[in-house]
């Protein structure tokens, strides 16, 4: 179910299968009318989720601008 943008988030990574820029996200989230969401809204979710939550967050940057489901690393 999707409650919040890190919902949404994780969603849309779950489907593409692949690390993917704020940019990416937000509009993957629009076109599936999952979110409205801007680029801006998305890094700092994420950002924000990682901070908090550090190696318990769901997600983790994998490049300067792409962030990827934490689960596919610790595999």
């Amino acid at each position: 179910m999707i409650h919040t943008i890190l919902d949404a988030c994780r969603e849309v990574l779950e489907i593409n299968g692949e690390p993917q820029s704020p940019y990416w996200l937000a509009s993957q989230m629009e076109e599936m009318r999952m979110w409205k969401a801007t680029e801006q809204k998305v890094r700092r979710s994420l950002e924000k989720d990682i901070r908090e939550f550090g190696e318990k967050s769901r997600f983790i940057k994998v490049a300067d601008d792409e962030w990827a489901l934490r689960s596919w690393c610790d595999q």
